[in-house]
């Protein structure tokens, strides 16, 4: 397979990185996430086509070392889904609800009218699907269908505040604020700030069910004698560590992970854990984000990667298409 170059997923980070991103997601706590692997002595690397992670593993177990060599390379297009192909049109917006709806607020300014213009949005998806507008990226189509239910919510909202004036019955109160359609443009920073967000929160959902996927493993699939794979039953935890307290020492770390999951976690293990983290984390946010376009095509992934400002998730990881 061709390997992405490392400077096109990163070099475009703080550029395209949005103001108003929550913590968890910033660029800064990306980065941070390296600079602690460093810390610890694990490596630092950009992504590199001809690169591995064994040459600054010296730290790293020996069985461990030889596992992450084997295993850091992040597939772009390893997902084969996409929205154009979705059975359900309104069940697969509905993954997105959160960043869908902090841009309807910022439209119409309400809760009760942001609500309102979503459930029209969905309601045309269920009744009509993509209705031949699934090219391109969802992020795109979704803020065309925003716009335009926030316009359909409005015009209703001004028809049923008309029926109730005759009445004397309209409270200022309730009538409709003036729409600010200037904040639902395709690339406006706002609107890539929220879906960013909604990517990186689909992903650690996903880092999290895997972390608990390979807790049930060991206890119900005990591997068998000789050399096993690392045991990855922290990946999520430590990951959360390193972003939140990446100031912190790896004893700090293992104390943290140690109260959040109920046994005792030793530095070293944090440490191993962490680097294995960060790939598998890498992987899913290159699936969630081609979950989002018409094609899998690794070059388009790594655009969008880039567009979103997520380009640090994959410093020190070697990237396939």
């Amino acid at each position: 397979m061709n390997d992405a170059p490392a400077s096109s997923l990163n070099k475009s980070d703080n550029a395209a990185s949005p103001q108003g991103s929550d913590a968890s997601g910033s660029s800064s706590s990306l980065s941070g996430v390296s600079d602690s692997l460093s810390k610890s002595g694990l490596s630092k690397r950009g992504l590199s086509g001809s690169g591995s992670t064994r040459s600054n593993l010296s730290s790293t177990p020996e069985s461990l070392s030889q596992w992450i060599t084997s295993s850091s390379s992040v597939h772009l297009a390893r997902s084969k889904q996409t929205w154009t192909g979705a059975g359900s049109a309104a069940g697969y917006v509905l993954r997105y609800l959160t960043p869908m709806r902090r841009l309807m607020m910022d439209i119409v300014g309400r809760e009760k009218e942001a609500d309102r213009a979503l459930s029209i949005l969905v309601a045309h998806l269920v009744k009509a699907g993509f209705s031949g507008h699934d090219k391109g990226r969802l992020r795109d189509f979704l803020v065309r269908g925003i716009r335009s239910a926030a316009k359909a919510g409005y015009d209703e909202a001004l028809k049923d505040g008309g029926k109730n004036d005759s009445l004397e019955l309209a409270d200022q109160a309730e009538k409709p604020l003036p729409l600010k359609m200037e904040v639902a443009q395709v690339e406006s920073p706002q609107w890539r700030g929220y879906w960013r967000d909604g990517i990186l929160q689909r992903s650690w959902r996903s880092l999290e069910r895997y972390q608990h996927s390979r807790r049930y493993d060991r206890i119900n699939q005990p591997p068998p004698t000789g050399e096993a794979p690392p045991r990855e039953d922290l990946v999520h935890d430590v990951l959360r560590a390193a972003m939140s307290y990446p100031k912190e020492s790896l004893q700090s770390w293992a104390e943290r992970v140690s109260s959040a999951s109920g046994r005792k976690v030793e530095p070293d293990e944090v440490q191993s854990q962490l680097e294995l983290a960060r790939i598998r984390f890498a992987q899913q946010i290159a699936d969630e984000v081609a979950q989002t376009l018409e094609t899998p095509d690794p070059v388009v992934i790594q655009s969008e990667i880039k567009a979103l400002g997520l380009g640090k998730a994959f410093a020190g990881v070697r990237v396939q298409a």
